[in-house]
């Protein structure tokens, strides 16, 4: 086994963190992100037969690059030798090197079949109509990001300013090597048996596993130290909160013994803190409510997350996902008959540049 030097793994792995075999034969690898939640995790899953299976493939920089060769040197494992890759979901910081890893070793990848969908048509060629209509769904609920002023309290750096978003376009594995899912399917990787598990929410066909043993890989379904953003967008599931608890529901009656998270460390009681993020929600949701029915005559979106996330929303990110996931909540509480939602076409000489307009009210 290869050792990393404490000033090798300093330089190399996020702050105050650093490859760790969690039993043996499984390894977790923490990779560097370049945001506020600083790592993502990757897990090593070996049995003795030789096969290695991978969970998720980072965000694809050349420092997440570096940090992965790094882990599976001291892991002792070569790229080659990783035999199959699973993709909890299709966010950026759990495929950037999901292409690299399949090109290096030929593994199949797997993942939930209508995730796969969305891989393609949101970071694939051609993503620019999915970043055009996000883009104007900002706009008709209150947050213009090409308007300084539409922040209206925006306390980031003088040099962070409200800027349109640069499209993303990730190198993605060509269709053939993907093994798609279905849910509650049994699959055979390496040694080990696993179950599938649907889990919306977080996104809308992410994916857990239950292995034979009780090891839950968990993506990014249940945190042990923050809540998953939930979020509403345009190409999602109507309703993702309510997705959201139901999974939460699900999982909790599930017989795990430890739980690999996608962000933080293992835990082990699942079914407390699924019970926590839930009770969380629900209670974000009473307030959001309690704010909504303080304005009679209606509210936007983006005004509303600002009042209700407050002094943690200081990147022009931290507002994206804030209002996504209002907008989720809002969607929520809509259905269960509290909130009313109002669309508009703002009036405009230049019908060309009108836009939407959306206002929530009490019901």
């Amino acid at each position: 086994m290869q050792q990393v030097s404490p000033d090798e793994a300093k330089a190399i792995f996020p702050e105050n963190d650093r490859p760790e075999q969690i039993e043996p034969s499984v390894w977790r690898l923490p990779l560097p992100l370049p945001f506020a939640l600083r790592a993502v995790n990757v897990y090593l899953i070996g049995d003795d037969t030789g096969h290695w299976t991978l969970i998720d493939a980072g965000l694809g920089l050349p420092a997440d690059e570096t940090a992965f060769r790094a882990g599976l040197a001291q892991a002792d494992v070569a790229l080659e030798e990783i035999g199959a890759l699973v993709l909890t979901h299709a966010h950026p910081d759990h495929i950037g090197m999901a292409k690299m890893i399949q090109g290096a070793s030929g593994a199949p990848i797997y993942m939930l079949a209508d995730e796969i969908k969305t891989l393609y048509i949101a970071w694939g060629e051609g993503n620019e109509i999915v970043s055009k209509r996000l883009e104007q769904e900002y706009v008709a609920n209150g947050l213009n990001v090409g308007a300084p002023e539409a922040l209206n309290g925006y306390s980031g750096s003088s040099g962070d300013q409200p800027r349109r978003r640069r499209r993303m376009v990730f190198p993605l594995p060509p269709h053939e090597v993907f093994t798609p899912l279905a849910d509650d399917q049994e699959i055979t990787l390496g040694g080990w048996s696993y179950r599938t598990i649907w889990t919306p929410g977080h996104s809308d066909h992410h994916l857990c596993l239950l292995r034979e043993d009780g090891l839950f890989i968990a993506g990014d379904h249940v945190l042990p130290a923050i809540t998953p953003n939930i979020g509403l967008y345009p190409e999602s599931r109507p309703n993702p909160l309510r997705d959201y608890f139901g999974a939460l529901e699900r999982v909790k009656a599930l017989n795990t013994r430890l739980t690999l998270p996608g962000h933080g460390l293992p835990f082990v009681a699942l079914a407390d803190r699924a019970e926590a993020i839930r009770l969380h929600h629900v209670e974000r949701s009473a307030a959001l409510l309690a704010l909504v029915r303080e304005r009679p005559t209606g509210a936007n979106a983006a005004s509303l997350a600002r009042e209700l996330f407050g002094t943690r929303l200081r990147s022009l990110d931290d507002y994206r996902f804030a209002l996504v996931e209002t907008l989720a909540h809002l969607e929520y509480l809509r259905a269960e008959g509290n909130v009313r939602r109002i669309e508009t076409l703002a009036d405009q000489q230049d019908e060309a540049q009108a836009h939407r307009h959306i206002t929530y009210l009490p019901a």
